[in-house]
């Protein structure tokens, strides 16, 4: 059995490996550098966070299996299928979905008001985490019409308000449309046939592809993305997210980091291109050092040739015959 974190001092539950955490609220603030007045303006007690996450810490063998189930149904093995170079997955530790929540709560109180012990899973919808990595940008397409395939998208099923509109009899759609962010400036053509241009945004530093799935009664968060992507994401999340955005420094490595991503792509397409230009149109550099070589070879000869030597029609081609 896989076992939950706990934050709160009263609770006698175990770390993943064994070990047992207890953090108490200023300790837990700390960690995740969120200000007394961020929590404030949250407006949950520690307590009713508490419960919330002993109730998850409960729950999380039951999301391990939906993610295993979702992985051997639709990733594993059927790469053909999918498009995908790789894949990674993550389920949320307790205490991250306690910060999850204050910070929500925060940025968008209104959607989040009703939160509580009761229906958070309601509200929450990247509890499961799923990233596939793509090889060359343009096979998200692939990946795109395998979900499809299996997930419907009908926007009269979307979830706009969490409670209202959530439907546990329902399974195995779209809770919300597909969404692309990209940089300003990226080549967005190959999302336009797939998808609505409202759902097509440019921000100033984040790359992928957002799906959010309901399956088996859980909801799942899908981002795709291709490997430059992945590794300007992670070395931007580890150095900024969530806690040093306003560093100036640092946020401007991060762009300049991301626009050498956005290269690397464009790069790799424009290389996956050349591969039908006609090998007689594509002069090769080993190609071009051989003629140099030939030239410089025939060069040296003629140089060699004394024309003094040279006095009849005869006498020159004997010599071009001799050399």
């Amino acid at each position: 059995m896989r076992s939950g974190i706990t934050i709160c001092s009263s609770w006698p539950l175990k770390l993943y490996g064994g070990i047992i955490v207890f953090l108490e609220k200023e300790a837990f603030l700390k960690k995740f550098a969120i200000t007394r007045e961020q929590f404030a303006e949250a407006d949950l007690s520690w307590e009713e966070l508490c419960a919330i996450a002993e109730d998850y810490a409960a729950r999380l063998d039951g999301f391990y299996e939906v993610r295993d189930l979702f992985l051997k149904e639709f990733i594993e093995n059927q790469e053909e299928k999918t498009g995908l170079h790789s894949y990674r997955t993550r389920i949320k530790t307790p205490e991250h979905l306690v910060e999850k929540i204050i910070r929500r709560r925060v940025e968008n109180y209104l959607k989040y008001k009703d939160l509580n012990r009761e229906n958070y899973l309601k509200f929450v919808t990247d509890i499961i985490g799923f990233r596939g990595l793509l090889l060359y940008r343009e096979d998200w397409v692939i990946f795109h019409k395998h979900l499809l395939s299996h997930f419907e998208n009908r926007p009269e099923w979307y979830v706009h308000n969490c409670l209202r509109d959530f439907d546990g009899s329902r399974d195995r759609y779209m809770v919300e449309a597909p969404k692309v962010h990209m940089r300003p400036g990226d080549f967005g053509d190959i999302y336009a046939d797939w998808i609505a241009s409202d759902n097509i945004y440019d921000q100033k530093y984040y790359r992928s592809v957002h799906y959010i799935l309901k399956y088996r009664g859980a909801y799942l968060e899908i981002q795709v993305r291709t490997l430059f992507e992945e590794g300007w994401g992670e070395i931007d999340h580890h150095i900024l997210y969530p806690y040093k955005k306003q560093d100036p420094m640092l946020t401007e490595f991060s762009e300049l980091l991301n626009r050498l991503a956005g290269m690397g792509d464009e790069m790799a397409s424009f290389y996956r291109r050349l591969q039908n230009v006609p090998d007689e149109a594509f002069q090769g550099k080993k190609s071009m050092v051989d003629a140099r070589r030939e030239y410089e070879h025939y060069k040296e000869q003629a140089d060699r040739v004394r024309l003094d030597e040279i006095e009849t029609v005869g006498d020159a081609i004997h010599t071009v015959i001799s050399r």
